[in-house]
């Protein structure tokens, strides 16, 4: 909630606002979550949009790590979305600085929307999309957890909250993502793609 309130103050047209944070399990594989309702009726995402939904899912993770010291399987799905998502910034759409305005899938198989087939081949260029893809992941755990760690008063208040009510929404979840800072950390990474040193 904390990254999500941050990335929308951010780019306050680009991403939607955290609406409800839970405890209580809504599945088998999820035990709690954050909701922010989807923002995907436009056919462009901005580079910048990107990176903020990198951040957004690591922050289960980052959560975890930053308040226990102990991760666990909680945000499988997340970091499932997560890549898929850097890996089209880096093999799909053509925005990664290294490897340019070009499709790595269509460039290797000759054909477009393939997957990951051309993964397979190997090589320098296979080599060059996976260090971009976990960079960008790195990156995006490591602002995360630096965005946490800022807002340390509100990720405090969250978690006993949640503890008490295991749910919150509306007003009083608004009220208490009124005080989330934007570290710079965030900001340079969402603005300018710079992924701070471990």
């Amino acid at each position: 909630a904390i990254i999500g309130t941050a990335v929308s103050n951010l780019l306050p047209n680009l991403a939607s606002e955290v609406e409800k944070l839970s405890i209580v399990p809504r599945s088998s594989g999820a035990l709690g979550f954050t909701y922010i309702p989807p923002n995907d009726d436009r056919a462009l995402m901005f580079e910048t949009e990107l990176r903020g939904r990198l951040a957004m899912l690591m922050g289960g993770r980052a959560a975890e790590d930053v308040e226990g010291g102990v991760v666990t399987t909680g945000a499988m799905d997340d970091i499932r979305r997560a890549t898929d998502i850097a890996y089209k910034i880096v093999a799909e759409w053509g925005l990664s600085p290294s490897i340019g305005p070009l499709s790595v899938a269509t460039l290797a198989t000759g054909a477009d929307d393939s997957g990951y087939a051309w993964r397979e081949q190997g090589g320098a260029l296979s080599e060059l999309v996976d260090r971009e893809v976990k960079q960008l992941l790195d990156g995006a755990l490591l602002v995360a957890k630096d965005a946490l760690r800022e807002n340390s008063k509100v990720f405090m208040d969250l978690a006993v909250t949640l503890d008490e009510q295991e749910k919150l929404q509306g007003k009083p979840l608004e009220e208490k993502l009124t005080h989330v800072r934007i570290p710079s950390k965030l900001k340079n990474f969402i603005e300018k793609g710079e992924i701070p040193a471990a």
